[in-house]
């Protein structure tokens, strides 16, 4: 690995042009004996991004540029690892088109071009989470998570995650689920640690009951919803503020953006004294 392998796996996801010279610069310059080959393997990948990031300067450092670099060169292994168990490249990018979305995502609500999720993205290249269509797909062993069913505790499951470029009509959703079935049973199934998934669930504030009355009919917010059975409601939960305003809780709420209608009706409900949180789910299709 180099820093041109880099570079060019991030020139071929299509990361934002203001990133490539300062993510090149970075990649040039990465300690040589870290083990970046362990952030493709599921048993390590977690282990080595911490080992990994203790010997590169905090995000808000650089901008992210070195943790990126670090991310991605563990991105040219996994895209190995794709191969040898017959995985299509396809799904290597739509995975590995998180970063662009995260760099995006980040500039959109600060204004800098920074990487700042390297706390997450070692689930994809460690060969845990899979973009399969419209939704992204994690597989967790026994007792990896506090929020489940108490059944599903000591159980392998799939956790959902919606990307933020997510088409929530009702034929990519179905889609998403079927591709996800026979993706674990099949090619995937090298991944699957603990053996096959027993459920699929989600955790979230696209799940909170509060949104059912905010929402049209037809919204695919509330179509997505209606996908899961609820066994857990977080009333308190504040993730909604990133999500869909971009902001912390410690906002006023006075001074939360209404560009959306969904921000304007959140925003009314909580000037209201009203609250959103969050909620679990299990796939109940």
């Amino acid at each position: 690995m180099t820093g041109r392998d880099v570079t060019a796996l991030a020139e071929e996801l299509g990361l934002p042009p203001e990133v490539l010279e300062p993510l090149g610069r970075a990649a040039e310059t990465l300690p040589p004996e870290v083990p970046y080959e362990k952030l493709a393997s599921p048993e390590t990948a977690e282990g080595a991004w911490a080992e990994i990031t203790a010997r590169l300067p905090a995000w808000e450092e650089d901008r992210g540029m070195a943790q990126l670099a670090a991310a991605l060169a563990g991105a040219c292994r996994t895209r190995l690892a794709y191969r040898e168990w017959g995985i299509a490249d396809d799904i290597f990018l739509d995975t590995m088109g998180c970063f662009r979305r995260f760099l995006t995502e980040t500039h959109g609500s600060s204004g800098k071009w920074a990487f700042d999720r390297g706390f997450w993205t070692w689930r994809q290249t460690g060969c845990l989470l899979f973009r399969l269509g419209t939704l992204e797909f994690e597989y967790c062993g026994p007792g990896n998570g506090e929020r489940r069913p108490e059944e599903l505790a000591d159980a392998p499951v799939l956790n959902v995650h919606i990307p933020s470029d997510a088409v929530l009509s009702r034929e990519e959703l179905d889609r998403s689920y079927d591709w996800a079935e026979r993706f674990f049973a099949g090619e995937g199934r090298a991944f699957c640690r603990y053996g096959a998934p027993r459920a699929v669930l989600c955790g979230t504030w696209l799940l909170a009951p509060a949104l059912a009355e905010l929402l049209p009919d037809g919204s695919g917010i509330r179509r997505f919803a209606g996908d899961f059975r609820l066994y857990r409601v977080e009333e308190d939960a504040a993730d909604f503020y990133t999500w869909l305003f971009g902001r912390g809780k410690a906002v006023p709420v006075e001074a939360l953006p209404e560009r959306t209608s969904l921000q304007r009706r959140v925003k009314a409900r909580l000037a209201a004294g009203g609250k959103i949180g969050a909620a679990c789910g299990i796939l109940a299709r």
